[in-house]
């Protein structure tokens, strides 16, 4: 019979593989969500192995990986499993599906390919999603030895129960990724997603010690670039470290999804049109790669910018200011006339003026901005936000203190590096 790993979310079965984990599914996790525990064999799941003894008494060493449904969901969206995006990957193998059943049937259909046809013609991902939540509800063990009919499920439901060959129920889809991102829609964010690899490591695919989920993305790799590490430039390596820290502080389970890369850049006036030459370089070699390149929300930055509008830059590369900040929008400035609070954003938005106001703040008062060079060709001034070395220690100190104890994350303003993640995890989505 062999020996078959299982992918549950919220305790149901939804995709099995026969002796080796499936290497798209491990890149949902991090090594970081292995588990290795012992537990009694009557505890397994019992849509897959049934009512065992309640009585049994031996103990096995359970081996997988865990996570939630809400990170699960985020570091899909991170690899560009949005919504949005399975929502048109659906339709479009749902059409080719149809297409398929005509075309195998040509001369004259089967009384059920018509049955399907006319349904696939009027479903919707909406069904389906609630579909699974039905499947889930009612326990339906996915198993051709059970009636369905004792079920009452929705057409939709029973469709995707009517194919037990354990690979993504019958959702017609031809991407796992995409399947396991439509099933989680349909699961509350806290129930967890678990890749079960005990029956496969005991029968000696894999060891208790091995890093199972680091050697299938290894595998993946060399193939499609979806899989490989998204690569992050900053204008300097202030920006790198605390952008850096800050996503592994604030968002740990998507820290292993990026790759943060230092070259150097000294200044902020100087970083940007180092940043942009960056960017060029990549494109003239045709790096697979994805690539975000983070300016600041400053003139030096767009004026900077300006050298790729003639650049067609591929599908792969997004080159992005940080956002706006409505702090931003009448914040205090100094400059030959004196004091005034203004509108900064496009004009002085380094990575300090993110930091939260807790460091930007000091007795009260905000620190201030300096105007300096104007520049013709965009017809503003360049602002910078004074003291930056002292307002980057408050930041480091801050950051120490919850990296030590993250219970005092809730403490401190994160509202600016929070946009700024955002515009990272969200970098690839369709414009």
């Amino acid at each position: 019979m062999g020996s078959y790993t299982e992918l549950y979310i919220d305790d149901y079965p939804v995709l099995s593989s026969k002796s080796y984990v499936d290497p798209e599914v491990m890149t949902l996790f991090t090594e970081s969500d292995k588990a290795v525990f012992t537990q009694k064999v009557s505890h397994r799941n019992p849509l897959v192995w049934g009512r065992l003894d309640d009585e049994e008494e031996r103990f096995e060493k359970v081996h997988y990986y865990k996570s939630s449904v809400k990170n699960t969901i985020e570091r899909l969206e991170v690899m560009g499993y949005t919504m949005a995006f399975v929502k048109h990957q659906f339709e479009k193998d749902v059409n080719e599906w149809k297409s398929f059943l005509l075309d195998s049937h040509s001369d004259e259909l089967h009384e059920s390919s018509i049955e399907e046809y006319n349904f696939l013609n009027t479903v919707t991902i909406d069904d389906f999603i609630a579909g699974f939540k039905e499947l889930r509800f009612n326990q339906v063990p996915l198993s051709s030895s059970v009636s369905l009919d004792k079920f009452e499920l929705s057409t939709a439901a029973k469709y995707l129960a009517s194919d037990n060959n354990g690979w993504m129920l019958k959702f017609p889809c031809n991407d796992v990724r995409s399947y396991i991102r439509a099933f989680l829609a349909s699961c509350s964010l806290d129930s967890d997603v678990v890749q079960d690899i005990t029956e496969v490591t005991h029968a000696g695919y894999y060891n208790l010690e091995d890093k199972v989920r680091d050697d299938a993305i290894d595998t993946l790799l060399s193939g499609v670039d979806v899989n490989s590490k998204i690569i992050v430039l900053t204008e300097g390596s202030s920006d790198k470290s605390i952008i850096e820290r800050s996503l592994k502080l604030l968002y740990p389970h998507l820290a292993d999804y990026y790759r943060f890369m230092d070259f150097g850049l000294a200044n902020a006036s100087g970083g940007a049109s180092a940043l942009v030459s960056q960017v060029k370089g990549f494109v003239g070699v045709g790096i697979s790669n994805k690539i975000v390149a983070l300016l600041d929300n400053d003139t030096a930055a767009y004026v900077a910018k300006k050298s790729l509008e003639k650049i067609n830059l591929p599908a792969n590369i997004r080159v992005l200011h940080y956002p706006n900040l409505s702090l931003a929008e009448n914040y205090p400035t100094i400059g030959p006339t004196g004091k005034q609070s203004v509108n900064i954003n496009n004009l002085a938005g380094s990575i300090e003026l993110y930091l939260g106001e807790d460091v930007l703040k000091e007795s009260g008062e905000y620190t201030l901005v300096e105007w300096h060079g104007f520049d013709k060709s965009l017809g503003r001034y360049q602002g910078e936000l004074l003291n930056k070395k002292k307002i980057q220690e408050k930041f480091y100190q801050k950051i120490a203190a919850c990296e030590k104890d993250r219970s005092q994350i809730s403490q401190y303003d994160w509202s600016g590096m929070q946009l700024i993640l955002t515009s990272l995890f969200t970098a690839f989505e369709p414009n």
